[in-house]
């Protein structure tokens, strides 16, 4: 709860500070607060994350903990690098960073939820303001596209989630989803909480973009500013699979035969079909957007393969390893290519002639993300494989690892473009902004030499 309200006050203190008219200040402030934000989390005692005596209906546990720091971590460098965004298209910094902040507290609750009513009110503070983030590029018909787009659909899955909180609370007159389980086993295998959970499931796919419900993330992605494209495939998607875990990985783990077909299915088409149209991309952000909805599957295995709380942390570490590596290769794109939204793969080629770092970093990146030795990205795909066989996912396995093949092969389109062609990129070069992408390649070398690192630190927490 004092993480929430430090968020709060935050961005109604960056809000006011938009009287300057200082992009950098803004930034400077906005990630200054988020570091404090952050230490509060890691820092400060459980009974002072809470207030005591009174109902909040979340509960700051050590996942909620893990999730949180992982969100505000992460959000940290998008604002770092949102700077030349809000420069050259005259974007209000301190609106557009305000928005940023107060989504974060919509991530948060969904990260700490016990309750239907913190879920709702997470996903719709978290929701509202990525469609305002999604056409903060008032001048682009894209922006505003993705804007409507993400908007209407984003109404019609929130729409679902509250039709399935609804049959939920018919069937088993709590709204607690702790005390859920508890209820009578012949009211659980009611027909209106089935019905419940189906539509509930269908919300969170949507939110998580996975298939069949991932047909808004490609557009969407696309015609989003390049970092709210970065924000929107690595921090939303930890809140809604900090949300997935919470409710199905904990509270309605007895309720597994109802919801578990659904998240097996969805993990064997979002492979399929994210890392098949990934294939015949020719755009680095749709081809970006089509891998999250891969990515989406390899994590659905890793909540199939939960048994309760303490298990999390092979679903947090993949999260990590993915948000690192989409936020490095940003770095580098936003670095040589600025605001440009229409970002194309033939305009790679050449590029390591002109900037052999920056090449570098692109190419652990890709490399991460297609799961190769020596990378944070084996070990994430390794520690979600290895509970999967122990669970008896052979068959889902088994796809994907075939997956995971053809991933490989469109994640080295872009590395050969970067350094077996002959022509001369048109990109250029600013040091700040790489300098996140270095971190971020660092940090998957280094999770990729070290993994047991960063499980203790998991373990930890």
């Amino acid at each position: 709860m004092l993480t929430l309200t430090l968020l709060s006050i935050l961005g109604l203190v960056v809000l006011f500070t938009g009287f300057a008219n200082n992009i950098g200040l803004n930034r400077i402030l906005a990630a200054s607060g988020l570091l404090a934000c952050l230490g509060s989390l890691l820092f400060l005692p459980e009974n002072l994350l809470m207030i005591e005596g009174i109902p909040t209906l979340m509960s700051f546990d050590s996942v909620a903990i893990k999730f949180s720091t992982l969100a505000i971590g992460l959000t940290i460098p998008v604002v770092l690098f949102s700077g030349s965004f809000l420069r050259q298209e005259h974007v209000q910094s301190a609106e557009f960073l305000t928005v940023m902040i107060f989504s974060l507290v919509g991530v948060v609750m969904l990260t700490a939820i016990t309750h239907m009513l913190t879920l709702f009110v997470g996903l719709e503070t978290m929701g509202i303001c990525l469609y305002i983030l999604a056409g903060s590029d008032k001048k682009s018909s894209t922006s505003n596209e993705a804007a409507l787009k993400y908007l209407l659909l984003g109404a019609f899955a929130t729409g679902l989630v509250l039709f399935g909180l609804a049959m939920m609370y018919g069937a088993t007159g709590t709204m607690d989803f702790s005390q859920m389980a508890g209820v009578s086993g012949q009211v659980l295998d009611s027909a209106l909480m089935k019905i419940g959970i189906f539509f509930l499931v269908i919300g969170i796919l949507f939110k998580i973009s996975a298939a069949p419900f991932h047909f808004w993330a490609p557009d969407v992605y696309e015609g989003s500013p390049n970092p709210v494209m970065a924000y929107m495939s690595v921090v939303v998607k930890i809140a809604s699979f900090a949300a997935l875990f919470r409710i199905f990985g904990m509270y309605l783990q007895p309720l597994s035969f109802i919801w578990w077909d659904m998240f097996y299915y969805a993990a064997i088409a979002s492979l399929i079909v994210g890392n098949g149209l990934a294939l015949v991309q020719s755009s680095i952000k749709r081809q970006l957007a089509y891998s999250s909805i891969s990515h989406s599957g390899f994590l659905l295995i890793a909540v199939l393969s939960l048994r309760g709380i303490g298990m999390e942390n092979g679903l947090i570490f993949y999260l990590f390893i993915y948000g690192i590596s989409v936020l490095a290769t940003f770095g580098v794109l936003i670095s040589w290519f600025g605001i440009q939204s229409d970002l194309r793969l033939d305009q790679l080629k050449g590029a390591a002639k002109m900037d052999k770092s920056g090449a570098i970093v692109l190419t652990i990146a890709f490399l991460s993300m297609a799961g190769i030795p020596l990378t944070g990205g084996f070990f994430a795909k390794l520690f979600v494989f290895t509970p999967g066989m122990e669970s008896g996912l052979i068959q889902l396995l088994v796809i994907a690892i075939v997956a995971s093949v053809v991933g490989a092969a469109y994640y080295f389109v872009p590395i050969k473009n970067l350094w077996f062609s002959n022509e001369k990129a048109q990109i250029e070069e600013n040091a700040p902004i790489q300098w996140i992408g270095f971190i971020g390649a660092g940090l998957l070398l280094l999770s990729g030499i070290f993994p047991d690192l960063i499980q203790h630190i998991l373990n930890s927490l």
